[in-house]
């Protein structure tokens, strides 16, 4: 599927105006319990039913001063690097592990020279402007004062690392920074594949002996493989593990680990479409978002005459098992003529970060082609580095209604929580709630002419009725929530 077809895809609800996407829970069934957690449209298993309502998919907007992070240094890369963007609350502060080159170059299969890799760091108050300390770590184009972390000395600098994030689950000690990459290493042997390492400050790392995951696991061996590149880390806080996602072509698969020391045998959890061969499916990274999941999917259009690398949206509800929304477009695309991102972008490996009602989604760009394909591409022309795309908070997916008026019903439920907070633009529209029994009915208080029209433009917006300030008298009784829309986006709703 080219990048044409793609964008002629219709998302559910595009063309049609009313339907009903769940059956009515029967009375036997277990009414789920909804914590203080947004409740996502990206997908619709929540929802029983729309009535002249839209799921539209949106994408991410390009920060003006992209790439955020390019080369400046003589050790940095300016051909597109891998690495993640993380934010630290304690400190208040945006730091960046990210791929640089040591100017040496080393032989990693007979025949075959590499560029041999280092990992930089760098700190930012706003996530655009970015600081490099002189960390005197390592000595690289003879000097140590730079801003390198690992140095060419490890691995002879044959390894990358997707991967590199703050633990929140380990608040102490040795092992609170994590990453996962990828070494080319002892290619033909054992030794190559996949590595993690830990470090007490993200700034010294100890690196595991063997990999992981290898990519020519040894027989008879207890090797789990085999593997390529195009690796990422979830710190999953919902289940207390960590998963590593792995390329196991032409699908992606997962392993998991609850002390980051031993893994379960990887199994697909992403699995190609009919068509999809080889990379199509070419890398993805997961994250926890509220009570559920997100994901990024690196997704290779190979057309031999116009290759395209753009990073699409995934769900999950447990974490193992992926799902590609019929989304109509990316979520973050290519760039026009003459951009720094014209033909590959590509998700890094940390999740977004919510900035204030924004997230703030970092990706690689590339100016020029990934192979194989028909044509050359000048392998020296510079441009490339790692990019910002910004979503509203919440904003993947909203559920639109136009002025003659749409509504949206929600599955049954029950909830502990007291008020209902609503992410929606009605600013130029109105949208009202009303909360119905078992039978569809609505609870006394609680009706559609008792509720106080939200008029606004916001992402946690209070909706209230006129007698009733809280949900105390509905706790654990199965309810629905019934959305009236008037010229209104509806992206989440919680209960507070």
């Amino acid at each position: 599927m080219d990048r044409r077809q793609f964008l002629q895809i219709s998302c559910l609800g595009a063309t049609g105006i009313n339907y009903a996407l769940s059956a009515p829970a029967a009375a036997d069934e277990q009414v789920p319990l909804l914590e203080d957690s947004p409740q996502l449209f990206v997908d619709l298993d929540r929802i029983e039913k729309l009535d002249n309502v839209r799921q539209v998919f949106h994408a991410a907007e390009k920060h003006p001063d992209n790439p955020v992070l390019r080369k400046v240094k003589p050790w940095e890369n300016d051909r597109g690097t891998w690495g993640s963007v993380v934010y630290y609350d304690e400190e208040k502060v945006f730091k960046a592990s990210y791929g640089g080159k040591s100017g040496r170059r080393k032989e990693f299969r007979p025949g075959s020279l590499s560029d041999c890799s280092v990992l930089c760091y760098a700190t930012s108050p706003d996530g655009v402007r970015w600081d490099r300390p002189e960390l005197g770590l390592h000595e690289v184009m003879g000097t140590r004062q730079n801003n390198v972390v690992i140095g060419d000395d490890h691995h002879n600098g044959l390894a990358h690392w997707e991967s590199i994030l703050k633990d929140p689950m380990e608040t102490d000690g040795p092992r609170r920074y994590k990453a996962l990459g990828w070494s080319s290493y002892d290619w033909d042997g054992p030794r190559s594949g996949i590595y993690s390492m830990t470090s007490p400050d993200g700034l010294n790392w100890t690196h595991t002996p063997e990999p992981v995951f290898h990519y020519h696991p040894r027989p008879g061996t207890n090797d789990l493989g085999p593997v390529g590149d195009a690796q990422s880390l979830m710190i999953d806080t919902l289940q207390g593990r960590y998963v590593a996602f792995l390329r196991s072509l032409p699908h992606r698969a997962q392993s998991i680990s609850r002390d980051f020391v031993s893994w379960t045998p990887p199994v697909v959890g992403l699995r190609a479409r009919e068509g999809e061969t080889v990379n199509t499916v070419y890398n993805h990274m997961g994250f926890v978002y509220g009570d559920r999941y997100l994901g990024l999917l690196t997704y290779f259009v190979r057309d031999p005459k116009d290759p395209l690398l753009t990073v699409r949206l995934l769900t999950s509800r447990d974490g193992e098992n992926w799902q590609r929304p019929e989304t109509g477009k990316p979520l973050i695309d290519v760039g026009g003529i003459g951009e720094w991102d014209r033909f590959i972008v590509m998700l890094t490996g940390a999740p977004p970060i919510r900035v204030g009602e924004k997230l703030y989604i970092y990706y690689r760009g590339l100016a020029n082609r990934h192979g194989p394909y028909e044509g050359n591409d000048d392998a020296d022309r510079r441009g490339g580095g790692i990019g910002l795309a910004t979503l509203r908070l919440d904003g993947f997916a909203s559920l639109d209604a136009s002025y003659d008026g749409g509504r949206v019903t929600t599955t049954p439920f029950r909830t502990h929580g007291r008020r209902l907070h609503v992410n929606a633009k009605a600013d130029n529209g109105r949208l009202r709630v009303e909360v119905l029994d078992e039978a569809g009915r609505a609870i006394s208080g609680f009706g559609l002419d008792d509720c106080r029209p939200m008029q606004v433009d916001g992402v946690n917006e209070r909706i209230a009725w006129k007698e009733k300030n809280s949900f105390d008298s509905l706790k654990d009784r199965p309810i629905r929530l019934r959305f009236h829309l008037e010229n209104v986006r509806l992206y989440s709703f919680r209960i507070a």
